[in-house]
C-alpha cells in the first residue's frame, strides 16, 4: 500500500472540500465502536477514530487504515468516510469526510511521537456555509501517554479558537480527561469525563463511560453509558446507552452499534440510531 505523504494529505483535503461546498452545520463523526461506548474511548481510539477523538494516538498504532462508515437514526442517516496512515517517520497523519443529510463536515489529524510513551497530536475540522461559501474552521489539541500496559490516559482539549461562528454549530472549547483501564487481559475500561465552560444549553460538564469485552480472539462486546455528552449525528449533547458488537480479523474489521438517547438539549424525545462500519488495515 503506497504511504501517505502531506502532498497526497493536501489534495485529499482538496477535494474533500469541493464535495461540501453546499454543506452547512457541523457533523464530527463517532465510530460504531465509540457509539456502543456511549462516546467513550479517547484514551485508545481503535483505527481512524483517533482523527476525531483524539490525534495524538495514532503514532502508536503504525497502521494504513481505510474506513466507511453508515449511521441511521429517526429522521436522517450519516455517511462517513475516512483514510489515515500512520506507519510514516516524519509524523502520522489522517482526513476524514463526514456527511448527512444536508450537512457535512472535514476533519484531519496529525501526530508524533515526543519521547517514549508520550504523544502529541493536532486536529482540524472544516465546516462550509451553504450559499454563502463562508467556512468555519477550529482545531483540537491532545496528548497521550502510555503509562503502563494496564493504563492508558489522554488529555484533549476540543475547539481550541472557540469562534462566534463555531458556536453557532455548537462548537464548544471542551476539556477531555480521558483513561483506559485493562483488567483480565480482555476486558478494558473507558472513562470520559469532559469540562466545557462555554456551553449554555445544558450541564457544562458530563462523562462518558464504556467497558469492552474481549470474546475468543477476534470478537467483541461494547456497553456504555452517557451523561450531557456530545451526539454528532443530533448535532446537540443528551444523554443515553449504547451498545454493540465488533470483529478484527486479519485485514479486516466490522463494528455495529445501537445507541439510544434518552435525554438531549434540543427536547427531541427518545431517539435510537443504528451505525455499522467497515475498515480495512495494513500493518
Amino acid at each position: 500500500m503506497p504511504k501517505i505523504n502531506l502532498r497526497n494529505l493536501c489534495a485529499l483535503t482538496l477535494f474533500a472540500l469541493l464535495i461540501a461546498q453546499n454543506l452547512a452545520h457541523s457533523t464530527e463523526y463517532l465510530s460504531p465502536r465509540v457509539l456502543s461506548l456511549g462516546g467513550a474511548g479517547r484514551a485508545a481510539p481503535l483505527f481512524n477514530d483517533s482523527i476525531y477523538l483524539n490525534p495524538s494516538y495514532a503514532s502508536f498504532t503504525p497502521s494504513y487504515n481505510i474506513s466507511t462508515g453508515y449511521t441511521w437514526f429517526t429522521p436522517g442517516r450519516s455517511y462517513n468516510a475516512s483514510i489515515q496512515d500512520s506507519r510514516t517517520e516524519l509524523f502520522q497523519a489522517g482526513i476524514g469526510f463526514t456527511r448527512r443529510e444536508q450537512n457535512g463536515a472535514i476533519n484531519f489529524g496529525a501526530s508524533k511521537i515526543a519521547v517514549e510513551h508520550l504523544g502529541f497530536g493536532l486536529g482540524a475540522k472544516l465546516i462550509i456555509d451553504d450559499g454563502t461559501n463562508n467556512i468555519t474552521t477550529d482545531s483540537t489539541f491532545s496528548a497521550s501517554f502510555l503509562a503502563a500496559s494496564w493504563f492508558t490516559s489522554a488529555i484533549i482539549i476540543d475547539n481550541i479558537f472557540q469562534s462566534d461562528a463555531g458556536l453557532a454549530r455548537n462548537l464548544y472549547r471542551t476539556f477531555y480527561l480521558a483513561t483506559k483501564f485493562t483488567t483480565l487481559e480482555v476486558v478494558q475500561i473507558y472513562i470520559d469525563p469532559f469540562y466545557s465552560p462555554s456551553y449554555t444549553s445544558g450541564a457544562k460538564s458530563g462523562y462518558s463511560a464504556g467497558i469492552e469485552l474481549g470474546l475468543m480472539a477476534d470478537f467483541f462486546a461494547r456497553f456504555g453509558k452517557f451523561q450531557d455528552a456530545d451526539i454528532p449525528y443530533l448535532n446537540t449533547r443528551g444523554s443515553g446507552i449504547g451498545l454493540g458488537l465488533g470483529w478484527v480479523g486479519p485485514k479486516v474489521a466490522f463494528d455495529y452499534a445501537y445507541h439510544h438517547v434518552t435525554q438531549n438539549d434540543l427536547n427531541l424525545g427518545i431517539v435510537s440510531a443504528h451505525a455499522i462500519s467497515m475498515t480495512v488495515f495494513f500493518n
